[in-house]
């Protein structure tokens, strides 16, 4: 499944997630976003999130972070070079929205060159 395909079956089965940028190299390559330049901003947040977090955690490799704000929850999730940062509504279940941004990532090739829009 290449990455717009992985997103727009994210948003179809996640009644939670409002937003969503797939992330590849640092790059975003996917996102139900209109605006390219917000996306490549929030790929750049996710990495900058997941670094920060690396650095309260340095024996172990951050795979996932969770933000929580009155206006809902940011989750960054990475396997390898692939990450999928979401922002979700407020007081959505956390275990189920991190289960369906695995199964995103898990569902993507090892590397793409796909349009970034969904």
């Amino acid at each position: 499944m290449d990455p717009n395909e992985a997103l727009e079956h994210l948003l179809e089965v996640s009644d939670e997630i409002r937003l969503a940028v797939v992330v590849e190299a640092g790059e975003a390559v996917a996102t139900n976003l209109d605006d390219d330049e917000a996306a490549q901003e929030i790929a750049q947040l996710a990495d900058a999130m997941l670094a920060y977090a690396g650095t309260l955690r340095r024996d172990v490799e951050m795979r996932q972070v969770r933000a929580t704000t009155p206006e809902g929850d940011v989750f960054v999730a990475r396997e390898g070079d692939r990450a999928v940062v979401a922002v979700a509504a407020p007081g959505s279940l956390a275990g189920l929205v991190r289960h369906d941004l695995r199964t995103l990532l898990t569902s993507l090739p090892r590397r793409s060159r796909s349009a970034v829009h969904a």
